[in-house]
């Protein structure tokens, strides 16, 4: 009876023992995948049949660090998203996994403040606004100093006029040692702390540099004082819907900007200049950086018999009197009367109608006419949209090599190109303002011919066009005109399929058959550039001698709409030109 307990203990533990390893295994594939919350079950099981197991108890450990940061990473992706249930949940079952977290019980605490706040995520407009390069970087302005201000000089002094401005701002005025004070008359009454300064520096020929947050230095404006204290900054730039190489050339040629490096990988590029080149730099990609128009043109080409058109008495053209389409003889003239002796269906009493509808849907419902491609494409105005419909046909291309290095090319030597034979449409759409739509068309329908000493020949019919269309309206283009010459067997039924007899009893015809290509396009504007007032409008960079600091107007950042209705913004008063340094007048 002992022994048998001995037995099935034994037996126990060897079963407990697999089960735990297989149940290991279970949990190392799972990781492998990195299915980090299958690997924890399938570590804890493993851990529970083998208590004592180390390696169990390691690897456990490390499947929860990595489900847990796993689950926190999705939480940050939610909250981005402004989905802050999501993201409290994930971060929740990252703090189950691992409680002791500092880190994730500081995300949660955070994640929970903003989902009982009701913030929405910032969007990438309004991260580009809150990093936007700003007139005076570094200087701790009040609101005070964009209200307008109530100063005016007459006959004052410069540093008087500067300290008295600094005074309503809350700035402090310090100034170069070789600056040299003069009587200057400028009002400033209705103007903000900005164009204050700036107004004050081109009265007195001087420029000014932040020192500290309340501390701004006064420099005499001469070239050796801007060399002195000229500053470089280093800013990137995220593109999202420029040319990256058309904007870094853009920039180049425009500002003259030397140092501008691409970023490929990222889209973005990374310019290193003087703040007021930066700036200007920012404002340009701005303008750039707009989200382009998009096109989707519906395409359809239908390839028709000619012969059953002019049955059917209808004329495909290109221009006939200044008209496009389809024509028909349709009706006689309603206009004219006619007698018994007149024939109402001569050349000079018909009425040709444009009918491009009508005449449409009878070539569709044809039974000669097949329907070569109907695809619907949607690009990027700009940006060429491509539709390949057939198959890649080897054409044997032979070059003669020679044998021996110097010798004379006397080897051939044979390759394959691959020559796409059936449709092929490239469309290039460029969108106007008025909501017109240019279409720069290139269009090939190709086929097979007969084998030239066993090399294979093509037809080709080629339409290399440029339109311009209204939004949604349509036009057909025809004209790509085949014949092509068939032989046919005509006889009597039964009889004309018995060997050599048959030929008596049947005849050989041979006619020629006319196919025209015949393609419509409608153009549908899905998304139109979004250009600003803002975007028009031109700013100054000053001049060589004389360049602008920080001075380049910014675009007005996107903000949500008040609850109260905003005050009126105020009008900008228009500053003069900054003058041509000249040598400061010597000192008494």
């Amino acid at each position: 009876m002992r022994r048998t307990r001995l037995l099935v203990l034994a037996l126990a533990l060897v079963v407990s023992a697999c089960a735990s390893s297989n149940a290991f295994r279970r949990g190392e594939r799972a990781e492998h995948r990195r299915e980090y919350d299958r690997a924890v079950i399938e570590y804890a099981h493993a851990l529970k049949l083998s208590p004592d197991n180390e390696e169990y108890r390691q690897a456990l450990e490390r499947a929860r660090r990595r489900a847990a940061e796993a689950h926190a990473a999705s939480a940050r992706l939610f909250s981005t998203r402004g989905q802050h249930k999501e993201a409290s949940d994930e971060i929740r079952l990252a703090l189950d996994l691992v409680p002791d977290s500092p880190t994730y019980l500081e995300e949660m605490r955070l994640i929970e403040e903003r989902r009982q706040a009701g913030i929405p995520p910032l969007t990438m407009q309004q991260v580009k606004e809150r990093a936007r390069e700003r007139a005076l970087p570094g200087l701790a302005l009040g609101p005070e100093a964009r209200e307008p201000l109530g100063l005016s000089f007459r006959n004052a002094s410069l540093q008087e006029a500067y300290l008295a401005l600094g005074k309503v701002a809350g700035v402090n005025f310090v100034f170069d040692p070789a600056f040299q004070d003069q009587s200057i008359t400028v009002d400033l009454s209705d103007v903000p702390f900005e164009q204050a300064l700036s107004a004050l520096a081109s009265a007195g020929r001087t420029f000014h540099r932040v020192t500290d947050a309340r501390v701004i230095t006064v420099v005499p404006d001469t070239a050796a004082k801007r060399r002195e204290y000229e500053q470089q900054i280093v800013k990137t730039f995220f593109l999202s819907n420029a040319d990256l190489k058309e904007t870094i050339d853009l920039l180049r040629i425009v500002l003259g900007a030397r140092r501008v490096a691409p970023l490929p990988g990222a889209n973005a590029l990374t310019i290193n200049d003087a703040p007021d080149k930066v700036a200007a730099a920012e404002r340009i990609i701005d303008v750039l950086d707009k989200e382009r128009a998009e096109v989707l043109v519906q395409v359809e080409i239908l390839e028709v018999n000619r012969t059953r058109l002019k049955e059917y008495g209808i004329e495909i053209t290109s221009a006939v009197q200044g008209v496009e389409g389809v024509l028909g003889a349709i009706f006689p003239d309603p206009t004219k009367k006619f007698t018994l002796e007149d024939n109402p269906y001569s050349q000079e009493n018909l009425v040709i109608s444009q009918l491009p509808g009508v005449i449409y849907r009878l070539l569709k419902t044809d039974s000669a006419t097949r329907v070569l491609a109907n695809p619907q494409l949607r690009t990027t105005e700009g940006e060429t949209a491509q539709a390949r419909f057939g198959d890649q046909v080897p054409v044997p291309v032979t070059v003669f090599t020679p044998i021996a290095q110097g010798g004379v090319a006397q080897q051939p030597v044979t390759s394959f190109e691959y020559k796409s034979v059936g449709v092929n449409i490239d469309i290039t759409p460029r969108v106007h303002h008025d909501s017109d739509v240019s279409l720069s068309l290139k269009l090939e329908v190709s086929s097979l011919g007969p084998l030239f000493q066993n090399n294979p020949t093509f037809r080709s019919r080629n339409v290399n066009s440029l339109l311009r269309l209204r939004d949604g309206e349509t036009t057909i283009l025809a004209g790509l005109i085949q014949e092509e010459e068939r032989t046919s067997s005509v006889g009597l039924p039964g009889l004309g399929d018995v060997p050599i007899l048959g030929k008596i009893f049947s005849r050989n015809r041979r006619e020629a058959v006319e196919t025209d290509i015949v393609m419509t396009l409608t153009p549908h504007v899905v998304r139109r550039a979004s250009i600003s007032e803002e975007d028009l409008r031109s700013f100054s960079l000053g001049g060589e001698a004389s360049p602008l600091l920080f001075e380049v107007p910014g675009i007005p950042p996107i903000v949500p709409a008040p609850s109260k209705p905003a005050e009126p913004l105020r009008p900008e008063p228009i500053r003069p030109p900054a003058p041509s340094p000249t040598p400061s007048p010597a000192g008494p």
